[in-house]
Protein backbone atom coordinates (compact mmCIF):
# COMPACT_ATOMS: atom_id res chain seq x y z
CA UNK A 1 0.00 0.00 0.00
CA UNK A 2 2.00 3.45 -0.85
CA UNK A 3 1.77 6.09 1.28
CA UNK A 4 -1.41 8.04 -0.20
CA UNK A 5 -3.58 5.15 -0.22
CA UNK A 6 -2.61 4.57 3.67
CA UNK A 7 -3.70 8.22 4.12
CA UNK A 8 -7.02 8.18 2.15
CA UNK A 9 -7.93 4.71 4.20
CA UNK A 10 -7.18 6.29 7.36
CA UNK A 11 -9.20 9.53 6.72
CA UNK A 12 -12.21 7.64 4.74
CA UNK A 13 -13.42 3.99 6.72
CA UNK A 14 -16.13 3.57 3.87
CA UNK A 15 -13.51 3.62 1.64
CA UNK A 16 -11.18 1.30 2.73
CA UNK A 17 -14.49 -1.27 3.23
CA UNK A 18 -15.09 -0.74 -0.15
CA UNK A 19 -11.76 -0.99 -1.45
CA UNK A 20 -9.19 -3.84 1.27
CA UNK A 21 -13.43 -5.75 2.24
CA UNK A 22 -14.27 -5.63 -1.02
CA UNK A 23 -17.85 -4.85 0.53
CA UNK A 24 -20.52 -2.32 -0.69
CA UNK A 25 -21.80 -0.30 2.31
CA UNK A 26 -25.56 0.18 2.15
CA UNK A 27 -26.58 4.15 2.30
CA UNK A 28 -26.88 4.26 5.99
CA UNK A 29 -23.57 1.96 6.74
CA UNK A 30 -21.74 4.54 4.49
CA UNK A 31 -23.03 7.29 6.60
CA UNK A 32 -22.29 5.26 9.94
CA UNK A 33 -18.90 4.81 8.64
CA UNK A 34 -18.08 8.35 8.00
CA UNK A 35 -19.77 9.69 10.94
CA UNK A 36 -17.37 12.35 12.69
CA UNK A 37 -15.35 11.78 15.86
CA UNK A 38 -17.10 12.62 19.11
CA UNK A 39 -20.29 12.13 17.27
CA UNK A 40 -23.55 10.64 19.25
CA UNK A 41 -25.03 8.08 16.33
CA UNK A 42 -28.77 6.59 16.49
CA UNK A 43 -30.11 4.35 14.13
CA UNK A 44 -33.55 2.43 13.96
CA UNK A 45 -33.13 -0.64 11.92
CA UNK A 46 -34.93 -3.41 10.59
CA UNK A 47 -33.76 -7.32 11.38
CA UNK A 48 -30.81 -7.91 8.86
CA UNK A 49 -29.44 -4.77 7.38
CA UNK A 50 -26.00 -4.88 8.59
CA UNK A 51 -26.09 -3.42 11.91
CA UNK A 52 -23.68 -5.49 14.05
CA UNK A 53 -21.66 -5.81 10.72
CA UNK A 54 -21.35 -1.77 9.89
CA UNK A 55 -20.26 -1.65 13.83
CA UNK A 56 -17.34 -4.52 13.30
CA UNK A 57 -16.40 -2.70 10.23
CA UNK A 58 -15.86 1.19 12.06
CA UNK A 59 -14.25 -0.83 15.52
CA UNK A 60 -11.77 -2.67 12.80
CA UNK A 61 -11.09 0.24 10.93
CA UNK A 62 -10.19 2.26 14.15
CA UNK A 63 -8.40 -0.52 15.79
CA UNK A 64 -5.92 -0.97 12.59
CA UNK A 65 -5.36 3.11 11.96
CA UNK A 66 -5.59 4.35 15.66
CA UNK A 67 -2.99 2.84 17.70
CA UNK A 68 -3.44 2.36 21.34
CA UNK A 69 -7.45 2.73 20.99
CA UNK A 70 -10.08 1.21 23.17
CA UNK A 71 -13.47 0.51 21.49
CA UNK A 72 -16.51 -1.31 23.46
CA UNK A 73 -19.55 -3.13 22.71
CA UNK A 74 -22.33 -3.95 25.10
CA UNK A 75 -25.38 -6.52 23.79
CA UNK A 76 -28.17 -7.35 25.94
CA UNK A 77 -26.74 -10.61 26.36
CA UNK A 78 -22.50 -11.32 26.41
CA UNK A 79 -22.97 -13.94 23.79
CA UNK A 80 -24.20 -11.72 20.98
CA UNK A 81 -21.41 -8.98 21.85
CA UNK A 82 -19.44 -11.93 21.54
CA UNK A 83 -20.70 -12.46 17.94
CA UNK A 84 -20.12 -8.56 17.37
CA UNK A 85 -16.47 -8.99 18.15
CA UNK A 86 -16.35 -11.77 15.83
CA UNK A 87 -17.10 -9.23 12.96
CA UNK A 88 -14.68 -7.26 14.00
CA UNK A 89 -11.96 -10.32 14.08
CA UNK A 90 -13.31 -11.31 10.59
CA UNK A 91 -13.41 -7.54 8.82
CA UNK A 92 -9.34 -7.49 10.08
CA UNK A 93 -8.69 -11.38 8.69
CA UNK A 94 -10.23 -10.46 5.70
CA UNK A 95 -7.63 -6.72 5.79
CA UNK A 96 -4.95 -9.49 6.15
CA UNK A 97 -3.76 -7.99 10.15
CA UNK A 98 -2.52 -10.11 12.64
CA UNK A 99 -4.27 -10.25 15.94
CA UNK A 100 -1.65 -10.24 19.06
CA UNK A 101 -4.46 -11.37 21.15
CA UNK A 102 -7.28 -12.99 20.65
CA UNK A 103 -10.49 -14.77 22.36
CA UNK A 104 -14.06 -14.61 22.57
CA UNK A 105 -14.97 -10.96 24.07
CA UNK A 106 -11.27 -9.30 23.34
CA UNK A 107 -9.19 -8.71 20.74
CA UNK A 108 -5.81 -6.74 20.54
CA UNK A 109 -3.55 -6.05 18.05
CA UNK A 110 0.25 -5.33 18.31
CA UNK A 111 -0.16 -1.50 17.85
CA UNK A 112 -2.33 -2.15 21.62
CA UNK A 113 -5.72 -0.83 20.04
CA UNK A 114 -8.43 -3.24 21.57
CA UNK A 115 -12.16 -4.23 21.46
CA UNK A 116 -14.14 -5.35 24.51
CA UNK A 117 -16.67 -7.46 24.71
CA UNK A 118 -19.06 -5.58 27.50
CA UNK A 119 -21.25 -8.08 29.87
CA UNK A 120 -24.87 -6.86 30.31
CA UNK A 121 -24.08 -5.87 34.17
CA UNK A 122 -23.52 -1.77 34.77
CA UNK A 123 -21.40 -2.73 38.05
CA UNK A 124 -18.85 -4.43 36.04
CA UNK A 125 -18.24 -2.10 33.47
CA UNK A 126 -17.99 1.03 35.41
CA UNK A 127 -14.50 2.60 35.01
CA UNK A 128 -13.77 2.13 31.90
CA UNK A 129 -12.24 5.40 29.57
CA UNK A 130 -12.74 4.58 25.82
CA UNK A 131 -11.42 6.76 23.18
CA UNK A 132 -12.95 5.69 20.39
CA UNK A 133 -16.51 3.33 19.77
CA UNK A 134 -18.96 3.17 22.38
CA UNK A 135 -21.27 0.62 20.73
CA UNK A 136 -25.04 -0.32 22.01
CA UNK A 137 -26.04 -3.05 19.93
CA UNK A 138 -29.85 -4.16 19.97
CA UNK A 139 -30.01 -1.06 22.08
CA UNK A 140 -33.87 -1.08 23.24
CA UNK A 141 -33.31 -4.04 24.80
CA UNK A 142 -30.18 -3.11 27.10
CA UNK A 143 -30.99 -2.23 30.50
CA UNK A 144 -31.86 1.72 31.23
CA UNK A 145 -28.80 1.29 33.55
CA UNK A 146 -26.37 -0.22 31.55
CA UNK A 147 -27.23 2.92 28.87
CA UNK A 148 -26.37 5.10 31.58
CA UNK A 149 -23.23 3.44 32.43
CA UNK A 150 -21.84 3.35 28.76
CA UNK A 151 -22.31 7.46 28.43
CA UNK A 152 -19.37 8.30 31.04
CA UNK A 153 -16.82 6.26 29.02
CA UNK A 154 -16.25 9.16 27.24
CA UNK A 155 -16.01 12.35 29.45
CA UNK A 156 -12.46 12.26 29.22
CA UNK A 157 -12.64 11.20 25.43
CA UNK A 158 -14.76 13.77 23.64
CA UNK A 159 -13.53 12.21 20.77
CA UNK A 160 -14.90 8.80 21.33
CA UNK A 161 -17.86 7.73 18.76
CA UNK A 162 -20.90 7.01 20.82
CA UNK A 163 -23.99 4.55 19.01
CA UNK A 164 -26.97 2.99 20.00
CA UNK A 165 -27.97 0.74 17.27
CA UNK A 166 -31.52 -0.92 17.82
CA UNK A 167 -34.65 -2.48 16.04
CA UNK A 168 -37.71 -0.95 17.72
CA UNK A 169 -38.96 -2.61 21.02
CA UNK A 170 -41.57 -0.11 23.33
CA UNK A 171 -42.26 3.18 23.50
CA UNK A 172 -40.47 3.55 26.76
CA UNK A 173 -36.91 2.17 26.64
CA UNK A 174 -33.71 4.28 26.83
CA UNK A 175 -33.17 3.87 22.97
CA UNK A 176 -36.59 5.09 21.99
CA UNK A 177 -36.66 7.84 24.25
CA UNK A 178 -33.60 8.78 22.03
CA UNK A 179 -35.05 8.30 18.97
CA UNK A 180 -38.04 10.53 19.44
CA UNK A 181 -36.40 13.53 21.33
CA UNK A 182 -35.90 16.12 19.05
CA UNK A 183 -32.01 16.56 20.43
CA UNK A 184 -30.17 17.74 17.53
CA UNK A 185 -27.23 16.66 18.43
CA UNK A 186 -27.26 13.12 17.25
CA UNK A 187 -26.88 11.82 14.32
CA UNK A 188 -30.10 9.93 13.20
CA UNK A 189 -30.23 6.89 10.73
CA UNK A 190 -33.08 5.05 9.90
CA UNK A 191 -32.73 1.61 8.33
CA UNK A 192 -36.15 -0.27 8.21
CA UNK A 193 -38.00 -2.55 5.43
CA UNK A 194 -39.67 0.92 4.07
CA UNK A 195 -36.22 2.80 3.82
CA UNK A 196 -34.37 3.15 -0.18
CA UNK A 197 -32.14 0.48 -0.94
CA UNK A 198 -33.53 -2.20 1.47
CA UNK A 199 -32.28 -6.15 0.49
CA UNK A 200 -35.97 -7.29 1.29
CA UNK A 201 -38.56 -8.67 -1.77
CA UNK A 202 -42.19 -7.87 -1.35
CA UNK A 203 -42.56 -11.46 -1.14
CA UNK A 204 -40.50 -12.02 1.89
CA UNK A 205 -42.13 -9.35 4.09
CA UNK A 206 -45.48 -10.59 3.41
CA UNK A 207 -44.15 -14.38 4.72
CA UNK A 208 -42.75 -12.35 8.12
CA UNK A 209 -45.95 -10.41 7.99
CA UNK A 210 -47.97 -13.31 7.94
CA UNK A 211 -45.53 -15.45 10.58
CA UNK A 212 -44.91 -12.72 13.18
CA UNK A 213 -48.28 -11.08 13.12
CA UNK A 214 -48.90 -7.46 12.42
CA UNK A 215 -47.52 -5.97 15.79
CA UNK A 216 -43.96 -8.41 15.56
CA UNK A 217 -43.79 -7.26 11.95
CA UNK A 218 -43.79 -3.72 12.37
CA UNK A 219 -40.86 -3.93 15.51
CA UNK A 220 -38.86 -6.18 13.49
CA UNK A 221 -39.16 -4.58 9.82
CA UNK A 222 -40.62 -1.11 9.97
CA UNK A 223 -39.40 0.12 13.41
CA UNK A 224 -42.88 0.81 14.96
CA UNK A 225 -42.50 -0.23 19.25
CA UNK A 226 -45.34 -2.12 20.73
CA UNK A 227 -46.69 -0.11 23.79
CA UNK A 228 -47.84 -3.28 24.76
CA UNK A 229 -44.56 -4.38 25.99
CA UNK A 230 -45.09 -2.21 29.23
CA UNK A 231 -48.74 -1.91 29.49
CA UNK A 232 -52.18 -3.53 29.14
CA UNK A 233 -53.02 -0.98 26.87
CA UNK A 234 -51.75 -0.18 23.65
CA UNK A 235 -50.40 2.53 21.87
CA UNK A 236 -53.24 3.15 19.87
CA UNK A 237 -55.85 2.52 22.87
CA UNK A 238 -53.81 5.55 24.73
CA UNK A 239 -53.66 7.86 21.87
CA UNK A 240 -57.61 7.16 21.23
CA UNK A 241 -58.24 8.25 24.81
CA UNK A 242 -56.05 11.17 24.95
CA UNK A 243 -57.88 12.65 21.22
CA UNK A 244 -61.06 11.69 23.50
CA UNK A 245 -59.89 13.57 26.58
CA UNK A 246 -58.92 16.69 24.26
CA UNK A 247 -62.42 16.57 22.82
CA UNK A 248 -64.13 16.53 25.79
CA UNK A 249 -61.99 19.38 27.34
CA UNK A 250 -62.65 21.63 24.19
CA UNK A 251 -66.19 21.02 24.20
CA UNK A 252 -66.30 22.07 28.00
Amino acid sequence: MNNLREIAYRLDPALWVREVLRVTPTAWQDQFLRAPRGASIIALTARQVGKTTAAGWAIAHTMLFRPASLSVIACPAQRQSGEAVRRVRDALAKAGVTLARDNVYALELDNRSRVLALPSSDDSIRGLTVNEWIVADEAARLPEELIAALHPMRARCPQARFAMLSTAWSYTDPFWRVWAADDQNWIRLKATADSEGMPFTIKFLDQQRTILGDDAFKREYLGIPAGAHTSPFTWDLYERAARLHLQTCSAA
